[in-house]
């Protein structure tokens, strides 16, 4: 535990509740000490969160229109300082494509119903344009049959290239949006966009695999979506060079999964751990990761090692209690001090997690496969 604990705990001026101080001390106990649950508990647990998550939403709001639109989006997460977090758009589109699965696999229909009012505030959305908002409209159009998504994602991808790139991550969840948008709708510009970005994404690899980002090291968590977007990149654009790209991220991230599960917060070059405390951010993200390629290639162990995340990840999912701001949340960060995520719940760990857990449960893809859209 760093010297720097006292300072890191209590932060001037943030006024904590019990539970919080309970986390804490839990934490100093130990972690990883919660019990293990069946996939489809923890699942429905996740989905009780961003539920609460969505209704907070509701909170503060002003005019009537507002209102209305808000309460459709999903809070971006939670923190011990600030509480619930504003919504966000790109959280609320990525969250579409998880809905929906959700609502069938849990029996749960509301889950469709609010996944289908998020769909529409995406189109009514005047805000710039994100990769997640360009996912959840596909999501719309493909997984719920709501007509004219895809015509308003192509306006948001060109208005999404328009823009600056502001970080390698950034590169290459954009070019995965614009590849599956690309085969959707048949738009030879928004394919050779995503082309362009993957080339670029491939020459900032190093030898092992490796990614650099702004700062002395790279998250894990960046590493994550990185190694995601290359998966699907290799699949979309059916190029052999993304696969071999995201087979040395995966590899490179096996290689130094804890033999309890868990990975690191953040790498240098070559796979040297350079925090102490574990990502449980990014954690969630690779095991999809892992999940995904063992759909796709066989022969490698990327089950047993998506299964050890997924189970250290559970262990660390507190299911019960009286708070429900805390109750099933996901930390990004355990102990929950650790790193620049510290004391902190983001909406997209309950996100890759369902996703991860379904994804080993049936057997699917989230995102599904992008089928073309035939004309009508």
């Amino acid at each position: 535990m760093k010297s720097a604990i006292g300072y890191d705990l209590f932060i001037p001026g943030a006024a904590w509740r019990r539970s919080q101080f309970r986390w804490v001390m839990q934490d100093l106990a130990g972690t990883t000490r919660q019990p293990e649950h069946d996939p489809r508990t923890h699942l429905r647990a996740v989905f009780e969160w961003l539920w609460r998550a969505q209704d907070a939403s509701l909170v503060g709001t002003g005019e009537t229109g507002e209102t209305a639109l808000c309460a459709a989006c999903v809070s971006a997460g939670w923190t011990f300082d600030a509480g619930w977090l504003p919504t966000s758009l790109n959280t609320t589109g990525r969250l579409v494509e998880s809905y929906v699965p959700a609502a069938r696999y849990l029996a749960w229909p509301a889950l469709e119903t609010r996944a289908r009012s998020m769909v529409q505030a995406l189109l009514k959305s005047s805000d710039e344009p994100s990769a997640g908002q360009v996912h959840g409209l596909i999501a719309g159009e493909l997984q719920l049959g709501m007509e004219g998504c895809l015509s308003h994602a192509v306006n948001q991808a060109y208005a999404l290239l328009d823009g600056p790139v502001t970080s390698t991550l950034h590169r290459a969840e954009r070019a995965h949006a614009m590849a599956a948008l690309a085969l959707a709708s048949q738009d030879a510009g928004l394919r050779r966009a995503a082309e362009n970005d993957l080339n670029d994404l491939l020459s900032r690899q190093t030898p092992c695999g490796w990614f650099a980002e702004a700062g002395d090291h790279t998250a894990t968590s960046t590493l994550a979506g990185i190694l995601r977007s290359l998966i699907e990149l290799s699949i979309l654009l059916d190029d052999t060079h993304a696969n071999q790209a995201a087979l040395r991220v995966a590899h490179g991230l096996c290689n130094t999964l804890h033999r309890e599960g868990w990975l690191v917060g953040a790498y240098d070059d070559g796979w040297m751990p350079a925090t102490r405390h574990a990502s449980l951010t990014g954690l969630v993200q690779v095991a999809g990761g892992w999940l995904r390629l063992s759909q796709v290639s066989s022969g490698m162990p990327w089950r047993d090692a998506a299964g050890r995340a997924l189970s250290w990840v559970k262990r660390n999912q507190r299911i019960e209690g009286s708070d429900f701001a805390l109750r099933a949340a996901l930390p990004n960060s355990v102990p929950i001090w650790g790193g620049p995520g510290a004391f902190t719940f983001d909406a997209m760990n309950a996100k890759y997690f369902a996703d991860a857990l379904m994804m080993d449960m049936v057997g699917i893809s989230i995102p599904p496969p992008v089928r073309r859209m035939e004309p009508a």
